[in-house]
Formats: C-alpha cells, sequence, structure tokens
C-alpha cells in the first residue's frame, strides 16, 4: 500500500467505469503513457465521495457515459460543481452525443468505444491530459 507522501507526488487520473475490464485497461493506459495512477471506481456515486474528500489530488476524470445510478453527464456536473477546472473525459460505447453536445456538458472531450490506442493517446494530448513526447 502507498503512503500518502508517495501518492500525493504522483500524477493521479481517477477512472469511473462499471466494467471492470475497462478499469483495468484505463489503469494500465494511464501508467504506460503518462507514468500516472489510476484510482478506479466502479460506483460513481464513491468517486463523487472521494473526489469531495480530496479533489486536489486528482488531476483528471475519465467516465463512462452509462453507469448504474448515475450516468457520466450528472458526475461530470457534480464534480464540475467542485472543481471548474478539472479535465473531464467522457467515454462512451453508444454514438448518443457528438463531440460538440460532450463539450456543452462541461467535457474537456469525448471517445467512443472501441476505439484505437493512438485515438485515445491523441485525445488525451489534445485535451491536455497527457503532455505531448
Amino acid at each position: 500500500m502507498k503512503t500518502m507522501a508517495a501518492l500525493k507526488t504522483k500524477t493521479r487520473w481517477m477512472v469511473v467505469d462499471d466494467n471492470t475490464e475497462m478499469l483495468v485497461f484505463f489503469s494500465d493506459l494511464a501508467e504506460h503513457l503518462a507514468g500516472a495512477e489510476a484510482v478506479c471506481f466502479d460506483s460513481p456515486h464513491a468517486a463523487l465521495a472521494a473526489f469531495a474528500e480530496a479533489p486536489e489530488q486528482f488531476q483528471c476524470v475519465i467516465t463512462d457515459l452509462e453507469m448504474p445510478g448515475m450516468d457520466g453527464i450528472q458526475l461530470g456536473q457534480r464534480l464540475h460543481a467542485i472543481s471548474p477546472s478539472l479535465k473531464v473525459l467522457l467515454v462512451t460505447g453508444k454514438r448518443i452525443l457528438t463531440e460538440a453536445e460532450a463539450r456543452a456538458h462541461g467535457f474537456c472531450g469525448l471517445i467512443h468505444k472501441p476505439f484505437p490506442l493512438a485515438t485515445m493517446q491523441q485525445t488525451l494530448t489534445q485535451t491536455g491530459i497527457l503532455m505531448p513526447a
């Protein structure tokens, strides 16, 4: 288990998805692309509670759109109420939102599943979540 001092020195991403495979994928992605630690939540309510306790601990949030109890749009709105400048990236398997609509809801970007790794890397760079190489 990492100490709080160790956690404060490493970039931390919050990942919220009710699909365990996606949590593992984004955790690996954060580590390999950014050297970041991904703090994963399969519940948007648990993610919101953790964020509310220590918003300064998270540099960005990647969230799924469709989850039980609270969707990604609602979660994004609640996160932005706490930290208006937070970068929140929306990921979805449904084509029900456009990039412009996602941005209108306050998201820094939108990724549709499934996606090539290069697309994810490009989006993370364009949104400022990932620094260019």
